[in-house]
């Protein structure tokens, strides 16, 4: 292989190499928006044992509202925790060790 040939086979496959990168992201980001919280990550539960005190993920300041009792935990440990590109969903009637009253 010539050296020309060589570096044109390179650059060929870095743009391709680069737009695949790029799609692959967009794609991330589509699918990973159904990413619900594991039960036991940072203490994680679906049903709050604190519900009675008003701690539930619907009560905390790192929830974001969403539609169907649910939303997204916008805490970073959890994000985190979850290995998610995106922030993870949670119910609304969930508690985990890092809630946080709003403000």
């Amino acid at each position: 292989m010539k050296r020309r040939d060589f570096i044109k086979s390179t650059l060929l496959f870095a743009a391709v190499s680069t737009v695949v990168g790029k799609t692959s992201g967009i794609l991330n980001k589509a699918f990973a928006a159904d990413v619900f919280v594991t039960p036991g990550k940072l203490g994680y539960k679906e049903v709050s044992p604190q519900a009675k005190n008003g701690k539930t993920c619907g009560t905390c300041k790192h929830y974001k509202a969403g539609k169907d009792g649910t939303g997204e935990c916008i805490l970073p440990a959890m994000k985190a925790a979850m290995k998610a590109k995106v922030p993870p969903h949670v119910k609304e009637g969930a508690y985990c060790n890092m809630w946080a009253k709003k403000a």
